[in-house]
């Protein structure tokens, strides 16, 4: 565990009521709000998201809506969202982390092609013609997902 995770830990352990820990660095997990202010930081349009993922219009702007918040998207989908913003690994695994996900994996061979892509800059066309190249993009996005 990290040191705010062991400082929240030691606080709740002390605390009384749960109110009175007085908890540092939480995490907002609403993948909603987290997805649509990265599209609007990258200046990435729902449009822009259909052209460079396997996803229908109407689906990206469920995901977008915070109401919506029965919509969870399949851990694929988030990583195709990620590769249509181009997104760093670090914002990948940000997105997968609201969504609740665990971190793009190393050990997995799809995955560890987008790690290495993302690690050398490479936009998400590029790391999805490189998984093409290796067999691996039809495993990883096995169909289109127009939801």
């Amino acid at each position: 565990m990290g040191k705010p995770t062991n400082e929240n830990y030691r606080k709740l352990q002390d605390a009384e009521t749960y109110d009175s820990a007085e908890l540092d660095n939480m995490i907002d997990r609403e993948f909603s709000v987290t997805l649509d202010k990265m599209m609007r930081d990258k200046g990435v349009s729902t449009t822009d998201l259909v052209k460079s993922t396997n996803l229908s219009k109407p689906y990206i702007n469920r995901l977008r809506s915070p109401s919506r918040k029965d919509d969870k998207p399949s851990r694929e989908a988030v990583i195709d969202l990620a590769l249509g913003m181009n997104a760093t690994l670090d914002e990948a695994n940000l997105l997968l982390k609201r969504a609740r996900y665990q971190e793009l994996y190393t050990r997995d061979k799809a995955e560890s092609v987008i790690i290495w892509g993302m690690l050398r800059h490479m936009s998400g066309s590029e790391i999805r013609e490189l998984l093409a190249e290796k067999g691996l993009l039809d495993s990883l996005f096995p169909e289109k997902e127009k939801k």
